[in-house]
């Protein structure tokens, strides 16, 4: 039987060929992807005009393989980014929400004998499933269902990943004679290595299929990160931005591009018996130049070695000058109890997901790790973390969770000043305890000391500079607050929290468009979350592009029907921005009702009333909104909010504003610093 003819896909300015698995542009210039980003749009044009569920999709792509959405949605988004779209623009690729893609292009197939008759009409591109997250940071990952079953033997594999993480003390150098292999020396690269000023190292790909083996490689970037985060002079990522790149292998230098950084480091990590062997390189991004490499064979015992082996040499490869300080810090270990940073690492693990279950499991293990070592000051720093990350998304609104979070930041402080992350716990402990209003001002100012010492002593930690963006932003300096939000972006441009918070930001600022494009970015990354829904729904409204704000208020209100009457008083706002106010009075009984059952925010109501022009009633509702209690997290109680909303602009004027302000002792936010 003859072979099937090699099949050449045609759709817009483009050319795909299957069988040299290659994109050409139409005038030859070849576009450069990935196996797994080609293996993406070859599902999607062989299947053009169809939805695909995401299930189906990331079958298709990684059929031998358990990934998270997100890996999918990373691919979705830089398909986008080569045929150029934008967040209004879809002429390719939409999103269906709730159920995925679909390839709207027209498509024309071609073999060695010609074309072979499809010459499909595009259909009208749908609006995208892209939801940003709130303006309030949620950086949680959420895993597929069948990712989950693995989690359960994670949890119990970190009895055997103990062994791997021993802390060493102070310093034999056991590496020299454990090394394997030849290791690349230490040269001066010139040029490649002096155009070095941000590298980012990827979770070490684990060459075994054991999940314990994973979380090591994880471990492993997260070490050398934190020695080498603190260093002035290069620009490190922190390990949120890269832990998305754990488990199947990725393309260190396609990973380089997306994270924006001069270099790359990645290496693989094999564990056999008690032996653990890895090969390390760094690579220059933009030439794909080796800069360094090397290989290492050892013991568990000596893991912590090769972490500070790795350290000092892309320090030595990259003709750094270091400080005494800093000399000090990347040698520095947190701990020397093996079993504490175990669970500290699956602490770290859970605390990343940002998740009510995850935030549980990981005070947990922080708790088992400064159990194991009552010196373990980073553990505490994050424990405290948990503990304020519970309040602030509503999970625990109990009076312990801030008196919890104060007291671990006042014991990690207590052991370890030097710590940036304990400085940042202890800020978001001061701003949020009970007081007066003289102590309040007290305490505003000290959170925002300590979150100007975290980022003096770790100018990297992307989210000391998230949060001090957000104290800046509540405290009126808004200008600040952009370009601090801008430098928390820039250290994390794959956190959907740092891409949503930055649209926020931009929306106070009322730069529209940018702030759409941020939100948009932040929804590729982090989909199918209601409240990511409400802020993308939110930059459309502002665009002007209120049949897409509507369809994802809509969207909000399914995946969130407890708070049903918000969504429906979002759609009602939109409504009548667009001119269809008959329309929104039919929906004004049930949104009432809802209101009256407390399953809308008494803000919300209020900015539908000032949208429609009846100010008495707006009013109203923004005095019910002002008195609503700290325990339940609304609009009304967001200072930032209220300095800043757009839709807050029909009121402002009306001298009630300033009265109600005035009323509620809430004052300082009519005054300009």
């Amino acid at each position: 039987m003859q072979a099937a003819p090699p099949h050449v896909y045609e759709f817009g300015d483009f050319r795909l060929d299957t069988t040299k698995r290659l994109l050409r542009r139409l005038d030859g210039t070849p576009v450069s992807l990935t196996p797994r980003v080609f293996e993406t749009l070859l599902y999607m044009v062989e299947h053009h005009d169809t939805v695909l569920d995401k299930e189906q999709l990331m079958d298709a792509v990684w059929p031998d393989s358990i990934v998270e959405e997100n890996n999918l949605s990373q691919n979705i988004s830089t398909l986008r980014r080569i045929f150029g779209e934008t967040p209004s623009s879809h002429d390719y690729i939409v999103t269906v929400p709730g159920r995925g893609y679909r390839f709207v292009a027209e498509v024309n197939e071609r073999t060695d004998n010609g074309i072979a008759g499809m010459n499909d009409q595009a259909t009208p591109p749908t609006p995208p499933e892209n939801r940003t997250e709130s303006a309030i940071a949620k950086d949680r990952q959420r895993l597929p269902g069948k990712t989950g079953r693995l989690l359960a033997f994670a949890v119990l594999g970190v009895i055997v990943l103990s062994a791997a993480f021993v802390a060493r003390g102070p310093t034999v150098r056991w590496l020299e004679k454990h090394k394997i292999g030849s290791r690349s020396p230490a040269p001066s690269f010139g040029p490649v290595a002096q155009r070095v000023q941000s590298v980012a190292v990827l979770p070490f790909e684990p060459l075994g299929r054991d999940i314990n083996d994973e979380l090591l490689g994880l471990g492993m970037a997260d070490a050398v990160i934190a020695r080498m985060g603190n260093l002035k002079q290069l620009v490190v990522l922190p390990t949120s931005a890269v832990s998305k790149y754990k488990g199947p292998p990725s393309d260190p230098l396609a990973a380089g591009r997306a994270l924006q950084v001069d270099a790359i480091l990645s290496g693989t990590i094999q564990r056999s018996g008690d032996q653990v062997r890895a090969s390390v390189q760094l690579v220059h991004v933009a030439s794909s130049r080796t800069i360094w490499s090397e290989k290492f064979g050892y013991t568990f015992t000596d893991i912590f070695d090769i972490q500070d082996a790795i350290s000092d040499s892309v320090v030595r490869s990259l003709a750094l000058n270091l400080t005494t300080d800093e000399q000090k810090q990347l040698r520095k270990h947190y701990t020397t109890n093996p079993s504490a940073y175990d669970s500290y690492l699956m602490g770290l693990y859970f605390w990343n997901k940002r998740s009510k279950d995850g935030l549980e499991k990981a005070i947990d293990y922080f708790g088992q790790a400064v159990a194991r070592d009552p010196n373990f000051a980073l553990a505490y720093a994050l424990m405290s973390d948990c503990y304020y990350l519970q309040r602030y998304y509503g999970y625990n609104r109990q009076p312990d969770r801030l008196q919890n979070a104060k007291a671990a930041a006042e014991r990690a402080l207590l052991l370890d000043d030097t710590i940036a992350e304990a400085h940042v716990a202890a800020a978001m402990a001061q701003i949020y305890q009970k007081a007066d209003r003289v102590t309040k001002e007290l305490d505003y100012r000290a959170a925002m000391d300590s979150l100007r010492r975290a980022i003096a002593l770790n100018p990297n930690l992307a989210i000391a500079h998230q949060r001090y963006a957000w104290c800046l932003c509540g405290s009126g300096h808004l200008n600040e607050a952009v370009r601090e939000m801008r430098r928390a972006q820039e250290l994390d441009p794959l956190s959907q929290t740092n891409n949503t918070a930055l649209g926020m930001v931009l929306v106070f600022a009322r730069q529209y468009r940018d702030a759409l494009s941020y939100c948009f970015k932040a929804a590729e990354l982090a989909p199918n979350e209601a409240i990511t829904q409400e802020n993308v729904a939110f930059a459309y409204a502002l665009n002007g592009m209120h049949q897409q704000a509507i369809e994802h208020y809509q969207r909000v209100g399914e995946l969130n029907p407890e708070n049903k009457g918000d969504a429906l008083a979002w759609v009602a706002i939109v409504l009548v921005s667009a001119g269809r106010k008959p329309e929104a009075d039919v929906m004004m009984p049930e949104i009432l009702t809802l209101a009256g059952e407390g399953r809308a925010d008494p803000y919300n109501i209020a900015v539908l009333y000032g949208a429609r022009g009846e100010k008495d009633a707006a009013f109203e509702w923004f005095d019910k909104a002002l008195q609503k209690p700290a325990e339940r997290r609304t609009n009304g109680g967001d200072s930032r909010m209220i300095r800043y909303d757009p839709l807050l602009d029909p009121l402002r004027s009306d001298n009630r504003f300033a009265a109600l302000l005035r009323q509620h002792n809430r004052a300082s936010l009519l005054q300009t610093p």
